[in-house]
């Protein structure tokens, strides 16, 4: 579940922001991860933390790539504020 949250916390950030907050949330979704599992009494696996930090890469890839498509569909939505003076 934490990996798919990540991932979703990833795309949303590829949607809105640059490559630079890219890292800082990568390191709170990693501490969010091991404060989860020494809480909950499970062992830290490494793997698991490597999984974490690509699947918010890999939602950022997703959301950077859906950016054009997302504006798009805002646009035909007419949810998007207009441009017109």
């Amino acid at each position: 579940m934490l990996l798919l949250l990540a991932c979703g916390a990833g795309i949303y950030l590829g949607l809105n922001f640059s490559a630079l907050v890219l890292l800082p949330f990568s390191f709170f979704g990693i501490v969010a991860f091991v404060v989860a599992s020494w809480s909950s009494g499970h062992s830290l696996h490494g793997s698991l933390v490597v999984l974490l930090f690509l699947s918010v890469q890999a939602g950022y890839m997703l959301g950077l790539t859906a950016r054009d498509a997302y504006g798009q569909l805002l646009t035909r939505l007419n949810l998007a504020n207009s441009r017109r003076a």
